[in-house]
């Protein structure tokens, strides 16, 4: 896909995109292109004839001529109107478009918010990063295994007559942080039976030699030699052998920040001898959302040659039951020499990561954030439409949640307490890997916290946000790219 900014004049595409506040009259040049040109019809339609109002997604579509057509969307009052509902608006504007496009091809105006909120207002310049990340976002879909394939859109634009070059900056950003996204989107939508550790790590090491990143695939004898017992005792069960998968991106000059990037990398969770019930099995294929998200971030960073130095780490196995399996009542000990007894296997998540914070207390980092489908928990605390997040660093925390709400992402934040502990109590060893369901999210993390040096971690918790069973406002069912365009701008802020 490509993603052009244009003038008035020059834009190409035959479905274009404009926005109208209810209960107001003020007209944007594009609108006064297109009206001239459908003879002051459009103008009729809308304020004359009243067919659309402006209420929030409501839409109206104009056919100027046989090759041209206009969807007019509602962003409903200005004062209501958030980032967040700008991007959900943007979503369906473009799944519209997408029925109606001929040429592949659609066009957005490029519009601004100017109020006191910074939450709530927006530049041109953000604008066209939340058009291009999120009309992507819009017409995304995973047909690779469908037979009768229709259409896809090739190109967006973002259209006005002064394109400077804090727009064209911003609209990259969106660009690249929409790529990411759609990697992940399609790694996660693609089948287990293909999307193995050894499927993921090989994955890895093209993107490196794309990106020209440095790349460490460590082999199970290697992960042996580095005492990760945890992450091992996960991967037991499975026929396919684990992998563990550290990239690094270096900027051209003095990196500003040196930041790990850890994610989940469960390409399959059956849950283990503790065995997941059917329908909880179905979506397991998402449980490596984690990897799939850091591995199309560290692109993004690469392409946009941010100024930080960029180490993304992924422990990849498949948590199966089998004779081999780890089993209830085991002891593990971890990278670090701290005793895990299991206490439940389908608590599998936190043991790789506990392995692959331990790897990134090597590294030498100003930061450690992970991302993880990681508890079923979060779901009952937050729903599907919230992550959780969680850290040791409150500075760092704030800034994360208020990057987030500027990139339209909700996220709240979860205790770490240390009485938690008492939840992990184990009579055998440091502590057990589960706690029973009680304050399930914060014990979880708070195990975590066990496994890294780092005065500045952050855990974010996306079990319930991953992947939708029922579409939301802005993502249609299945993964949703969650936290990525958070991650980039909080990576490059």
């Amino acid at each position: 896909m490509r993603f052009l900014t244009k003038k008035i004049n020059d834009m190409k595409s035959d479905t274009i995109i404009c926005f109208i506040f209810e209960n107001e009259t003020k007209k944007s040049d594009l609108f006064e292109h297109l009206n001239k040109l459908s003879n002051n019809e459009l103008e009729k339609q809308i304020y004359e004839y009243k067919l659309i109002k402006g209420s929030f997604q409501e839409t109206f579509k104009y056919a100027i001529n046989n090759e041209l057509k206009v969807i007019i969307t509602g962003l409903g009052k200005k004062e209501n109107l958030t980032r967040q509902k700008f991007s959900q608006a943007i979503a369906s504007a473009a799944r519209i478009a997408k029925t109606t496009s001929k040429n592949q091809s659609i066009a957005f105006e490029i519009i601004e918010k100017n109020e006191n909120c910074s939450c709530d207002s927006f530049s041109k310049a953000e604008c066209a990063q939340m058009l291009f990340t999120s009309a992507r976002i819009g017409v995304y879909e995973f047909n690779k295994y469908i037979s009768n394939k229709k259409s896809q859109i090739e190109i967006i634009e973002a259209i006005d007559d002064n394109i400077t070059q804090d727009i064209e900056q911003k609209a990259t950003i969106g660009a690249y942080s929409s790529f990411a996204m759609k990697f992940a989107k399609d790694l996660i939508n693609e089948s287990a039976q293909i999307v193995t550790p050894k499927y993921v790590a090989s994955l890895a090491n093209n993107i490196a030699k794309e990106h020209k990143l440095e790349a460490k695939i460590f082999s199970k004898n290697e992960i042996k030699e580095f005492g990760m017992n945890a992450f091992l005792a996960v991967s037991q069960g499975s026929v396919n052998e684990p992998k563990f998968v550290h990239l690094t991106y270096k900027p051209k000059t003095t990196p500003r920040k040196k930041i790990a990037l850890i994610g989940k990398g469960i390409t399959f969770d059956a849950g283990g001898l503790n065995i997941k019930p059917a329908t909880s099995m179905l979506t397991m294929k998402c449980d490596m959302s984690g990897s799939a998200s850091v591995l199309g971030i560290i692109q993004a960073i690469s392409k946009l040659q941010a100024d930080i130095e960029l180490h993304v780490i992924c422990a990849l196995c498949e948590n199966m039951t089998s004779g081999s399996a780890y089993k209830q009542g085991d002891v593990l000990t971890a990278m670090n020499g701290k005793t895990i007894e299991v206490d439940n296997t389908d608590a599998e998540g936190r043991l790789t990561l506990a392995d692959a914070l331990c790897y990134a207390d090597m590294l030498d980092v100003d930061e450690v954030i992970d991302i993880a489908t990681l508890t079923g928990a979060v779901i009952v605390a937050l729903g599907h439409n919230i992550t959780g997040v969680m850290g040791n660093n409150q500075k760092q925390i704030d800034k994360f949640k208020q990057i987030a709400a500027l990139s339209g992402e909700n996220v709240w934040q979860m205790p770490i307490l240390e009485e938690l502990k008492d939840n992990l109590k184990s009579e055998i060893a440091d502590m057990k890997n589960t706690g029973g369901r009680n304050a399930g999210t914060s014990t979880a993390a708070w195990f975590l916290s066990n496994f890294t040096k780092s005065k500045s971690w952050l855990h974010l918790d996306i079990a319930g946000t991953a992947y939708l069973d029922k579409s939301n406002k802005e993502t249609l069912s299945g993964p949703t790219g969650v936290m990525i365009r958070s991650l980039i701008n909080y990576l490059l802020s």
